[in-house]
């Protein structure tokens, strides 16, 4: 065996998958695209301006719905990686969770009268939040579980999560971001904002549910090629709390895992705080019309989806840790220049340019600007993080003798629900903490300067972090090559595979 095999010899025994497959397993991110981002663009201005809850209300109802799915993760990793079925151990997961996340999440919208003529709202919402939850856990564990099988090239990895992030962007771009002039019009509310109106959330609840069924149907069409049955390893522990427990423990101290759970945790922190945050500058800093949030809400998707493209030619050039690195870098600095700009009083919300004898409204596309170039940064790092993820659990199938792509899907997962709890609970501390007025259609200029400072603020802050932790990760191309080369030879019984190279 060459001490140093080359990509070819690797490649040998990964086979390229066609285009085709790769948009087909692509288009199941349309699914949780829709409900999940549904819920992150509209559903704290649902409950705190349409229904009038408290922000602290929820926020900690949020959080807690998010601490629920994290929790939940280990398990349905672990229980897909062990089941046996005729449909293979992924799809029926994947059917069941997606149908069930499209009712759920129309249910966060329908709120049945002898609810709210109860006085039962808040525990219906928590309830019905955990409901969505736990059916999105049952979804996208295993569909995620199914990429890292769908491709096994190092850097069709990266193709698979870049062309999966863009659809999902795409989705977002046609559903939530369309969104803002579908169902909350400017026209028609009496005075009122549109987010203020309950039916307008309900609307939308309807459409996004219809859709994300098709995409789960879509979704597993595309790959029943996939619908494998694949039984328990020998040795590989049960099914009990305790196994899926101490499973899920060996995978997070990997040391290859162990940064790339780190500086994902902190850029997805400063990500969703921005989120969340975001939509109430739209309205209240901003003052944009529907057509201008939807346009810029808009823009930060496909930013977002052309960021996880543009990683690919990024991984291919520099590898992944420094393709990490490079979007971290852009998103800060996005960040850091809406901050200097708004805060530093060179512009104002309604600054307006003549340009050509035309006002050119040149704070909202400095604005929309800002927040797309730190998206596009975002969509470059956790599209490249996904498809470290699959090189980790490569390398440890070589070490131990155990495929779980399963489990390592869902401690990420966990890893990424923990991090959308602290976001959640941290974009409500400083919207108390700006001294934003729930319920209020009108803001003080103190309280949205605040907010500004803090959103944008710390994802600067946030995303700066990630870089040096980046840096720290220790597999590469040529790395993976002799992972790959060892596999192979382990599997076709040659002598030489009884010693793995890289452990």
């Amino acid at each position: 065996m060459p001490a140093h095999p080359t990509e070819e010899q690797a490649s040998q025994a990964t086979p390229r998958v066609p285009w085709r497959r790769i948009i087909g397993y692509a288009m199941g991110h349309g699914a949780p695209s829709l409900t999940l981002n549904g819920i992150y663009t509209y559903a704290m201005l649902y409950y705190t301006q349409a229904r009038g809850l408290p922000f602290s209300v929820a926020g900690v109802a949020f959080a807690v719905a998010s601490f629920w799915d994290a929790i939940v993760d280990p398990a349905i990793g672990h229980v897909s990686d062990n089941t046996r079925s005729r449909w293979g151990r992924r799809h029926p997961y994947i059917l069941v969770g997606g149908v069930a996340m499209a009712l759920s999440f129309y249910l966060i919208w329908a709120v049945p009268p002898f609810v709210v003529r109860g006085g039962h709202f808040v525990p219906y919402f928590i309830l019905i939040n955990l409901a969505y939850r736990t059916a999105f856990a049952v979804f996208n564990i295993p569909f995620a579980a199914l990429g890292f099988e769908v491709c096994t090239d190092y850097l069709q990895r990266s193709q698979l999560q870049g062309v999966g992030m863009a659809v999902s962007m795409l989705t977002s771009v046609l559903g939530p971001s369309l969104g803002w002039i579908l169902f909350f019009s400017d026209h028609g509310t009496g005075g009122r904002e549109a987010t203020s109106v309950v039916a307008n959330f309900l609307h939308m609840g309807t459409v996004f549910a219809v859709a994300s069924v098709v995409f789960t149907v879509v979704a597993l069409v595309a790959t029943r090629r996939y619908m494998r049955t694949t039984a328990p390893a020998a040795g590989k522990p049960g099914n009990g709390l305790g196994a899926i427990y101490r499973d899920s423990g060996r995978i997070i101290s990997n040391r290859y895992l162990r940064p790339v759970l780190i500086f994902f945790c902190i850029g997805q922190t400063g990500s969703i705080l921005l989120s969340m945050v975001q939509i109430y500058l739209y309205v209240y800093f901003m003052h944009l019309s529907a057509v201008q949030k939807a346009i810029v809400h808009g823009g930060t998707l496909v930013m977002a989806g052309g960021g996880a493209l543009v990683a690919v030619r990024l991984a291919r050039k520099f590898d992944k840790k420094y393709t990490v690195c490079i979007g971290a870098a852009i998103a800060a600095g996005a960040c850091l220049l809406a901050v200097i700009l708004f805060l530093g009083g060179s512009l104002q919300p309604g600054t307006i340019w003549m340009v050509g004898g035309r006002d050119v409204p040149i704070a909202v596309i400095v604005f929309g600007a800002c927040n797309m170039l730190n998206w596009f940064g975002v969509g470059i790092y956790q599209a490249t993080a996904w498809s470290m993820v699959a090189d980790v659990a490569e390398v440890n199938e070589l070490r131990s003798g155990l495929r779980q792509d399963g489990g390592h899907a869902a401690v990420f997962a966990f890893s990424y629900k923990l991090v959308i709890s602290l976001g959640t609970v941290l974009s409500s501390a400083c919207l108390a903490a700006a001294g934003f007025v729930n319920g209020s259609d009108r803001q003080t200029l103190r309280a949205l300067h605040g907010l500004l400072f803090l959103g944008f603020g710390l994802g600067a802050c946030f995303s700066f972090l990630v870089i040096p932790v980046a840096l720290r990760y220790r597999i590469s191309r040529e790395f993976m090559a002799r992972v790959k080369f060892d596999l192979a030879l382990r599997k076709s019984s040659a002598p030489a595979a009884a010693g793995p190279s890289v452990a």
